[in-house]
């Protein structure tokens, strides 16, 4: 199945974190996010499907050597979210935190939304 965003049923990525010792559930949007209320929900969908898998067992059935570990969602992204985006996002993260866990954003190479005019 194809991995990001767009796709709630799969769960893009699991790895060890050993530097904060933490599993990261990782997922990855591709897309730019002009379309921010198609992306906002599906964010929502993706985000719901991850917190089932940690909180109803699948995870640590799956990597039960790490079954006591921290659970971060991290969302890779190529492209920088905008205002409405990273607002939901804060929110978001309110609602993971009650939950004993934590999402991180990752956009360490990202590009503007925009291409810069070349000139």
């Amino acid at each position: 199945m194809e991995k990001g965003i767009h796709n709630s049923e799969v769960i893009d990525e699991v790895a060890y974190d050993t530097d904060n010792e933490e599993l990261a559930l990782m997922m990855t949007a591709n897309q730019d996010w002009r379309q921010d209320d198609e992306r906002i929900e599906e964010m929502k969908a993706k985000v719901t499907r991850y917190l089932e898998f940690a909180m109803g067992g699948q995870l640590a059935e799956a990597f039960p050597d790490h079954k006591e570990s921290k659970i971060r969602i991290q969302l890779n992204c190529h492209y920088l979210p905008n205002d409405k985006v990273m607002t939901f996002l804060e929110g978001l993260n309110e609602i993971v935190m009650k939950g004993g866990m934590r999402l991180v954003v990752n956009c360490t190479e990202a590009q503007d939304e925009a291409p810069k005019k070349q000139e």
